[in-house]
C-alpha cells in the first residue's frame, strides 16, 4: 500500500483500511476457496511538513524533470516486497501509484533496475490498483514504459479530479497493455462507493486466480477498457 504526496502510513491507512474487509469477506462467502490477504504499509522516506507527519517519494516536475529522491524510494518499496516476499499486489493513490506502476515495470523486466542501480529477485506482481496515477515524463524514465508495461492495472480516474485530471491517467493507460479503467463522480481520493470496491475487489480476484503476467501473450490486449 503506497500513500500519495503529502500523506504517511498514518493518514492512508484509514482511508484504505476498509479494502482488506472487502477482500477477505468476498472471499469468505465465495462458492470456491480463495486466499486471504493482508495489507502492508510503506512510508515514504521524505518529509514535506515534519510536524505534520506527512511524506513525500520524491521531488520535482514529474512532467519534464528527473525526480529527487525517486531511487531510494525504489529501494525502500523493494527491499520492503524482498522481507514481505512474495507480493501479490500493490495499492498506490497518485504519486503512490505512480510509483507502484514503476516497481511493476521493474520486476517484470530486472534491467530496468539499472535506471535505480538497485537490484530484486522478487517475481512479477500480479496486479496494480492505481487511484489517480500518472506518468513519469523524463527522458531518463522512458524504459520504464517502453515496452508496455504487462502486469495487469485497473487504472482509477475521477472525474472532478483537478490535482491529476483524467488526460493525465490516460496517457498512463495507454502504456499499460492490461488496462482496465473505471471511472467515478468524485475529486482526488481512494473511492469507498460500493459499486468501485465490488470492480477492484473481482479485478483482484481474476488477476491471482490468472498465470503470471509475464506469461501472457497478445491476448492480453482483449484487457483493455478505456
Amino acid at each position: 500500500m503506497l500513500h500519495g504526496h503529502g500523506q504517511s502510513i498514518d493518514i492512508f491507512h484509514p482511508k484504505t483500511g476498509f479494502l482488506q474487509c472487502a477482500l477477505n469477506g468476498a472471499a469468505q462467502h465465495a462458492d470456491q476457496a480463495l486466499p486471504r490477504f493482508t495489507l502492508y504499509y510503506s512510508e515514504a522516506p521524505f518529509d514535506v511538513i515534519p510536524e505534520l507527519g506527512s511524506k513525500a517519494w520524491g521531488f520535482g516536475m514529474f512532467d519534464t524533470q528527473q525526480i529527487r529522491g525517486l531511487n531510494r524510494s525504489v529501494e525502500l518499496v523493494l527491499r520492503q516486497l524482498g522481507q514481505l516476499n512474495p507480493v501479490v499486489g500493490i495499492v498506490g493513490f497518485s504519486t503512490g501509484a505512480t510509483l507502484a506502476i514503476i516497481i511493476a515495470a521493474l520486476l517484470e523486466k530486472k534491467d530496468r533496475c539499472r535506471l535505480f542501480g538497485v537490484t530484486t529477485t522478487h517475481p512479477p506482481l500480479k496486479f496494480v490498483l492505481s487511484y489517480s496515477g500518472f506518468m513519469l515524463g523524463h527522458r531518463k524514465y522512458r524504459d520504464l514504459y517502453y515496452p508496455s508495461i504487462r502486469t495487469p492495472v485497473l487504472h482509477h480516474i475521477a472525474e472532478l479530479d483537478i490535482m491529476i485530471p483524467a488526460r493525465m491517467t490516460r496517457r498512463l493507460v495507454k502504456r499499460c497493455r492490461k488496462a482496465k479503467v473505471w471511472t467515478f463522480f468524485g475529486t482526488h481520493y481512494v473511492p469507498r462507493q460500493p459499486e468501485t470496491t465490488k470492480t477492484a475487489v473481482e479485478f483482484i480476484f481474476r488477476c491471482i486466480g490468472e498465470e503470471s503476467a509475464a506469461e501472457h501473450t497478445d491476448e492480453e490486449e482483449a484487457w483493455v477498457d478505456a
